[in-house]
């Protein structure tokens, strides 16, 4: 009966060590969690801007702008509640950019996305734009994916400027089919990753029309959307 009494203790013990281990591995789990899971920042064919993102389980949502840059945060909380895990939030461009920065305050994942662009509504060169619409997404793997449609005869061409350390999209007047595309860019950690598309528009030459009373064009490189992630 003693040594009953006494495999019955050890047991007992064992499973409380097992029960407190897996207890502890559950909660370090959770605490590492990115409660941010994926985000895509959408422009579209009419030049508006907004944002999607989903989360990781049960999480509360906060909105705070920052004035002094601009800064659209967006603060992450864990919760018991349950909550929608996809959000979607109209974006404004102020001045010429747009600033997001997700704020996860279970992890270190804390990405910050600038994007420079022309404001849709004040703009008056529509009949300029070559780029219809886009989007540039941050996936699970760390990994982001830009999506994006040109208007009809755009050709394109992906470079990579090591001078500036920018991946850019160039967009000309040209013949061919393909009007969608899509890539997918690493991050360094540390580093920022900038994409931007570059469109080569054909404008008249008022210097040298005013020389030789004729009309003459050239192309010039305007950057725009310029986006920035660190």
């Amino acid at each position: 009966m003693k040594n009953f009494n006494l495999f019955a203790l050890l047991v007992s013990v064992v499973l409380v060590f097992s029960s407190c281990s897996t207890n502890e591995t559950l909660l370090q789990e959770e605490q590492s969690l990115d409660l941010l899971k994926t985000f895509t920042i959408n422009r579209d064919a009419n030049g508006g801007y907004f944002l999607d993102y989903n989360v990781n389980g049960n999480v509360k949502t906060e909105n705070v702008v920052d004035d002094t840059t601009n800064t659209n945060y967006i603060y992450l909380y864990s919760s018991e509640n349950l909550l929608s895990r996809k959000v979607t939030q109209d974006l404004t461009i102020d001045g010429n950019q747009l600033k997001v920065g997700f704020v996860d305050t279970n992890s270190s994942h804390q990405p910050q996305i600038t994007i420079k662009d022309k404001n849709a509504s004040l703009s008056k060169d529509e009949n300029e734009d070559m780029l219809s619409e886009y989007s540039i997404s941050g996936n699970e793997d760390g990994t982001y994916t830009l999506d994006f449609t040109v208007n009809s005869k755009v050709k394109v061409d992906f470079v990579y400027n090591d001078e500036l350390n920018i991946y850019e999209v160039h967009l000309e007047e040209g013949k061919t089919d393909v009007t969608t595309f899509s890539k997918v860019f690493d991050k360094i950690d540390g580093e920022a990753l900038e994409i931007d598309f570059v469109n080569h528009i054909l404008k008249e030459d008022n210097t040298t029309a005013a020389k030789t009373n004729s009309k003459s064009y050239s192309y010039t490189k305007e950057r725009r959307p310029e986006v920035i992630i660190i």
